[in-house]
């Protein structure tokens, strides 16, 4: 059996041999940063999730502002888009929830507690956020019997009645609390926790802090297994450049027996920047639910 490293290209590149134990190094190495990137893909596509909502809801308050008297077709299509928004939140952060643990524990192959650690994260969330409670069970729901908004509310008000008054304007979405108590299913001792109308803009913001949380402390846990493995790459990738000055994007590590290759997978970092740049944008959100976007006018100073 032998061992050694080489770009995967048609062109006569030079190998360098490494031994059995380097070449599953680096094959436990791959596997390691493809699942922290799938991570941090799958919170990718929940919090680009989160996002929509908030655009939509913005967006639709802004339509408020320009066209007026909408009519009962108007009403629906903007809740609809609204219940798609938030329909596509619950099925993003469950994608994320349930392939978690199983990431996690292929980051981190040779510690038997990883799910229990994972777990154990999600559950504290479960047991401080009483908002974490209701989306879960919302999305339980969703899954099997209703829509999560049932009502939307576009509102107007006065921000003072002296001259220097603005008209501020707001889009909200409700959840029925007696429609989904109909449902025998919704956990009684959630539904019971919370008002008579549950404010589902604030609800998914107290969510998503939730999630991040989570998220961060899986970072935390998987870090330096991480570290360690792209470490292990990048030596490879500086043992073959001593040889090699070309391209080393195509580099692989090869196992053959008898001039037969057995089995061989790509070293890419390209990938792993990535991975590294979704944490760099995707910091921890914290009081999202004392953030808001206003498009009010500042006087010019004087």
């Amino acid at each position: 059996m032998r061992h050694y490293l080489r770009n995967h290209v048609l062109a006569n590149d030079p190998e360098v041999d490494i031994s059995a134990d380097e070449y599953l190094a680096l094959r436990e190495a791959r596997n390691v940063l493809t699942n922290a990137f799938a991570i941090e893909e799958k919170y990718e596509i929940l919090i680009t999730n989160y996002f929509d909502l908030e655009k939509s809801l913005l967006e639709i308050t802004a339509k408020n502002v320009v066209w007026r008297g909408l009519d009962y077709s108007d009403f629906y299509e903007v809740q609809l888009e609204l219940n798609i928004r938030m329909v596509n939140l619950l099925t993003g952060a469950r994608l994320y929830l349930d392939q978690l643990p199983q990431n996690a524990r292929e980051c981190l192959p040779h510690r038997e507690t990883v799910n229990d650690t994972v777990n154990g994260f999600r559950s504290k969330e479960y047991d401080r956020n009483k908002e974490y409670r209701f989306m879960e069970a919302l999305r339980n729901h969703v899954q099997h019997r209703g829509i999560p908004i049932h009502s939307t509310q576009q509102g107007t008000r006065w921000t003072s009645r002296k001259e220097d008054g603005l008209m501020e304007y707001s889009a909200d979405i409700w959840s029925e609390k007696s429609l989904l108590a109909a449902d025998g299913e919704f956990k009684k001792a959630v539904i019971e926790e919370m008002p008579v109308r549950v404010n589902l803009k604030h609800a998914a913001r107290a969510y998503v802090e939730s999630l991040s949380e989570i998220h961060g402390s899986v970072r935390e846990l998987i870090h330096r297994p991480t570290v360690d493995a792209r470490a292990t790459i990048e030596a490879a990738h500086s043992r073959y450049a001593e040889i090699f000055t070309g391209s080393r994007l195509g580099l692989s590590a090869f196992r053959v027996a008898d001039e037969n290759k057995i089995e061989s997978f790509p070293l890419i970092l390209k990938w792993d920047d990535v991975r590294i740049e979704l944490q760099k944008r995707n910091t921890k959100l914290v009081n999202l639910r004392k953030r808001y976007v206003t498009g009010k006018i500042e006087d010019e100073k004087k």
